[in-house]
């Protein structure tokens, strides 16, 4: 089951993530690095608004979903009135914020409106997003997800060339984010206010209060890079970074989420209905699965850094991309394999507590490693700091995750890390290659040799499971027909 969701996932993602790629591809050429350090910072905002003040919203709807599906009205009642509520407040302390400091420049007061409006329409899209995902409804979620990235880019670089500049790509983005959240409205048809429930509410502020603290050090860890960019640099320095950082989240980032919309839906569902060994498997099944997607994949953007970047990224940003996709690429495979595997110890065990002293320590890390390394290093040095804080994120969360609800063994790991070794064995000689074909030709010989190792490794096992299959269909074990063409026996 696992792998037929994460294929329906994988279908629905595709176009979303072409269209991200394409986006990056269109925007790094539109935009100068300036430019383009003032969205990634704008973006980064927005990102920290929508972790504070509404995930805990969202999270909470996705874990407590599958238990009141039968009678959700009340669950829905509530998170859509504390949606609003939090959309007013927000918007309150936004005008204050701008009236008293950022009143006498423009620019700041537009970006900051622009910031607090993407904030809001990424939490409500986010918000339908996961309810689409706990309804286990794979190809409705791609619908709503393409349907964004392809309103967003359409938007965002028609009002660019209309002359709106940056402010016109965050519009564009804004309206993409709440245009296809549209195509969910069904699942609020019907709600009233009046179903809104005070206790419920105490237990999804207590599962989610500190999922608030967790997802604002998350962004912190993503983003105090750039904070510290323009603070140590200029926002030139911001934009050649961000544009190389987003690279690695939005293809490997991408196809590691996959395996987690697919799988933790199956996992909490099986914890609820009490089928622990059910859940078990699936988990097994989940760490397998992710770590053959995301390893190969990781090699590949590691060891062909450069022609990714020339083929990709605009002029402006093409060196730098070289240099930073690589160590990117590392902290993308280790902090997302940390949240989208080690932490289901956390969510499982409903020690989200816990799990805010890990995001602590990993976000106290990267700070003190950007403020250590970005003077020195530069650029490289806020990749340097940002994997190093994964490498600790990982390393604490997988210590004590243990202790809290222990998490299966990826078996055959080692399988895919033969291969993956394989893969990179065969893709040496091709590392100074240069170009969009030869970026093509190179992808699809690592995929092939990739392929070729793990049938490889896992001969003997198809050999037995064809052996099985072949024995099932003796001549002995086809039914009888009797002349009254009955089946018996």
């Amino acid at each position: 089951m696992l792998i037929h969701h994460s294929a329906l996932y994988l279908l629905g993602r595709i176009i979303p993530g072409a269209v991200s790629l394409l986006t990056l591809v269109l925007f790094t050429r539109l935009m100068t690095a300036d430019q383009y350090g003032h969205y990634a910072l704008v973006i980064a905002s927005a990102g920290l608004i929508n972790a504070v003040c509404f995930q805990w919203l969202n999270l909470s709807l996705g874990r407590f979903f599958p238990a009141q599906e039968s009678h959700s009205e009340e669950l829905l009642s509530t998170t859509l009135s504390w949606f609003l509520a939090l959309v007013m407040i927000t918007g309150v302390l936004a005008g204050a914020v701008a009236s008293l400091w950022l009143w006498p420049d423009p620019i700041l007061c537009l970006l900051t409106a622009l910031t607090v409006l993407i904030g809001w329409a990424q939490a409500w899209f986010d918000l339908n997003l996961r309810l689409v995902n706990t309804q286990f409804s794979p190809i409705h979620y791609g619908l709503i997800c393409s349907s964004k990235a392809l309103l967003a880019i359409s938007a965002g670089a028609a009002l660019f060339y209309l002359g709106l500049g940056v402010a016109g790509v965050l519009l564009g983005l804004a309206f993409g984010l709440l245009a296809s959240s549209l195509l969910a409205w069904k699942n609020w048809k019907g709600i009233s206010f009046g179903h809104h429930n005070v206790a419920l509410l105490r237990k999804l502020m207590e599962y989610g209060a500190p999922l608030t603290v967790t997802f604002m050090l998350t962004i912190v860890v993503g983003t105090s890079d750039r904070y510290f960019l323009g603070w140590f640099m200029d926002a030139t320095a911001v934009g050649s970074y961000a544009a190389a950082y987003d690279l690695p989240q939005q293809s490997l980032g991408m196809l590691m989420s996959i395996v987690h919309l697919a799988a933790f839906p199956l996992v909490v569902n099986a914890i609820e209905k009490k089928k622990i060994e059910e859940a078990q498997v699936q988990l097994r099944e989940a760490a397998l699965l992710l770590l053959a997607i995301s390893l190969p994949a990781t090699v590949g953007l590691v060891m062909l850094a450069d022609n990714v970047a020339l083929v990709t990224l605009g002029l402006e940003f093409r060196e730098a991309g070289g240099q930073i996709i690589p160590w990117v690429a590392l902290a993308t495979f280790i902090g997302a394999f940390k949240a989208f595997y080690l932490d289901y110890s956390f969510q499982l065990g409903r020690q989200m507590r816990m799990h805010a002293w890990i995001m602590a320590i990993t976000a106290l890390a990267n700070i003190v490693l950007n403020l250590l390394l970005i003077p020195r290093y530069g650029l490289l040095g806020a990749a340097f700091g940002t994997l190093g804080a994964f490498v600790i994120g990982f390393l604490s969360s997988w210590r004590l995750g243990r202790k809290v609800f222990p998490l299966p063994y990826p078996k055959d790991s080692h399988k895919v890390i033969i291969a993956s070794i394989g893969m990179a064995v065969v893709l040496w000689p091709t590392i100074a290659w240069r170009g969009s074909g030869e970026l093509c030709i190179q992808i699809v010989l690592g995929i092939t040799a990739y392929a070729f190792f793990i049938v490889a490794l896992y001969f003997r096992t198809s050999i037995q499971l064809i052996g099985n299959y072949s024995r099932n269909l003796r001549p002995d074990q086809y039914p009888r027909i009797d002349p009254s063409c009955k089946i018996s026996g």
